[in-house]
């Protein structure tokens, strides 16, 4: 089976500070460094990386930047083919400052529109081999189309969601949600976390997990499910690209047909392992036994998709 994620690609300009950014102040980088990142680049790299079949659909950049950007997924073992490419177009880039003493980050970035998929035909997207549809939350007009199409064909679509508002559109066409726990509550208007999760399961969802940092995540699915994990112990590097590191995990230990439970631990433990290195994704070599380690034990339960 093979994932096709659709969202973010971008270059991370990360500096490592012992300080955080401060009003009109000054601060000293400790290091500097350029990766490949985006939160949906992420999640197709980590699939990757731990052994997961995975094509990624979207727009790069022109130039340097944008060579890296697609090389970054392609060296984890992501098909790339069919990707558009802007080349007089800067690349999608973010500039990130880590704190590494508190292990917080502050982030600015810059998207050309030309980089964006408004226009883009949803019967472009390379489907003859999904099995599932990711969708990072962004790009919300084609991402809709295109869980529209997936739907149609009946095909499972997991999202992210970082804004409510331009989530809320995708909701009836989604088989599972996994989102920040504070984004579930916006969706619903419920304050606690398990009324929202209930409200969006009687929408239609199978699976919906909140995802709450250093707590660890809660998930429950129309089949009466219920857990909440706790958080991977792990020392804190840098905490970009963590709930990307979730949802691959997640996606991959379902894949290899482990239970509810059984997948958001696994989840978890890729999310802290990426906590652990600088830069937006875990490192291959790591996800990698990982994904060797997580082996299989059947099929895919559709009901966790």
């Amino acid at each position: 089976m093979e994932v096709l994620v659709i969202g973010n690609n971008t270059v991370d300009i990360v500096f490592s500070t012992r300080e955080a950014l401060v009003t009109d102040g000054k601060v000293q980088a400790d290091g500097l460094r350029f990766f490949g990142g985006g939160q949906g680049a992420n999640v197709a790299a980590m699939l990757g990386a731990l052994g997961v079949t995975t094509r990624y659909f979207g727009v790069f950049g022109g130039g340097d930047f944008g060579r890296l950007a697609r090389g970054s997924l392609v060296e984890a073992g992501v098909r790339v083919e069919g990707s558009l490419t802007v080349a007089d177009c800067p690349q999608h880039t973010a500039a990130i400052v880590v704190d590494t003493t508190h292990g917080t980050r502050s982030l600015v970035m810059h998207k050309d529109a030309r980089l964006r998929m408004d226009g883009v035909p949803v019967e472009a997207a390379p489907m003859d081999a999904c099995g599932l549809v990711y969708l990072d939350g962004h790009e919300p007009a084609f991402s809709l189309a295109l869980a529209k199409h997936a739907r149609a064909r009946g095909l499972p679509v997991l999202a992210d969601a970082e804004v409510a508002d331009e989530a809320r559109p995708l909701l009836p066409h989604l088989t599972s949600l996994v989102a920040p726990g504070k984004v579930l509550r916006e969706l619903t208007g419920e304050r606690e976390l398990a009324s929202a999760a209930r409200a969006l399961l009687a929408g239609g969802l199978r699976v919906v997990v909140g995802t709450l940092g250093a707590e660890g995540c809660e998930g429950w699915t129309s089949d009466g499910e219920h857990h909440r994990v706790s958080a991977e112990a792990c020392e804190v590097v840098d905490t970009t690209g963590a709930g990307d590191a979730f949802h691959a995990g997640y996606i991959a230990a379902v894949l290899a047909g482990q239970g509810f439970g059984e997948a958001l631990r696994f989840a978890t433990k890729v999310a802290a392992v990426k906590c652990g290195v600088p830069g937006p994704r875990a490192g291959a070599d790591r996800l990698a036994l990982l994904g060797t380690a997580l082996g299989a034990s059947g099929g895919a339960s559709s009901s966790l998709l």
